[in-house]
C-alpha cells in the first residue's frame, strides 16, 4: 500500500487502526532499557512512539501517512513525541538513535530497508524489528498475503552487519490477547522478531 491508500484506511477507521498499546515482545525488550534517543518507524497512529514517551525517551515517529500522524499527535501524550512525515527510503535522522524500532514495514525491499534502519542505530543502541512472518499465510492469522514482503529470521539476520551482535532473531507466535488491531484478532499470528545491540 501507498501512502494515499493508508491515508484512506486511516480516515475510515474512526480511533484509529491499531491496538493501543505496542505489542507484548517490543515492550518487553524495551522495559529494562534506560531511556535515552529512540526512532520508530512506520509508527502508523503512534502507539509505540507514545509508549516509549511516556516512559521518558526522547522519540521520533516516522510514518508516510499524514492521516496517521495527526491520529498519533491527537492521542494523549502525543505532544511528547517529535513526528515526521516521510518515506523510510529517503528520510535520514539529525542524528543515530539509542533505540530504532520498526514494527509491521513491510515492503518490497524489506531486507535493503532494514540494513538502512540499522544505520541509524548509535553504537551500544538497540535495534528492534518486528514484522509478519511468512508462515503467518498459512497459520490464518491477520496481515499481508503477500509472501514476497513478509519476514523470515533468515531475511533478518541477513540485513545486518557485523557491527550487530543478535540477541534474538526468532520466529514468536503473538495470541490473540496481543492483537495488532483495533478490535482485535480471531487468530493467533506468527512474526518474526529481530533484536540486535550495535557494538561497534
Amino acid at each position: 500500500m501507498d501512502a494515499e491508500q493508508w491515508d484512506a484506511r486511516y480516515r475510515a477507521s474512526a480511533g484509529g487502526v491499531w491496538a493501543n498499546e505496542p505489542p507484548a515482545v517490543i515492550r518487553e525488550i524495551a522495559e529494562p532499557l534506560t531511556p535515552a534517543s529512540a526512532i520508530d518507524v512506520a509508527t502508523g497512529d503512534g502507539r509505540t512512539a507514545r509508549w516509549l514517551a511516556a516512559r521518558g525517551w526522547a522519540v521520533t515517529g516516522v510514518d508516510f501517512s499524514a492521516e496517521a500522524l495527526a491520529i498519533a499527535a491527537a492521542r494523549p501524550g502525543g505532544d511528547a513525541v517529535a513526528w515526521e512525515r516521510a518515506d523510510v527510503h529517503a528520510w535520514e535522522p539529525a542524528a543515530s538513535a539509542d533505540l530504532v524500532v520498526s514494527c509491521y514495514l513491510h515492503l518490497d525491499d524489506n531486507a535493503a530497508a532494514i540494513t538502512r534502519l540499522a544505520g541509524w542505530v548509535a553504537v551500544g543502541g538497540t535495534l528492534v524489528v518486528l514484522g509478519h512472518d511468512v508462515e503467518n499465510i498459512a497459520a490464518g492469522g491477520h496481515g499481508p498475503q503477500n509472501p514476497a514482503i513478509l519476514y523470515t529470521p533468515a531475511m533478518l539476520q541477513g540485513a545486518l552487519d557485523n557491527r550487530f551482535r543478535i540477541e534474538r532473531c526468532e520466529r514468536v507466535i503473538r495470541g490473540t490477547a496481543d492483537a495488532e488491531l483495533r478490535d482485535g484478532h480471531t487468530h493467533a499470528a506468527i512474526d518474526t522478531l529481530l533484536h540486535a545491540v550495535r557494538v561497534r
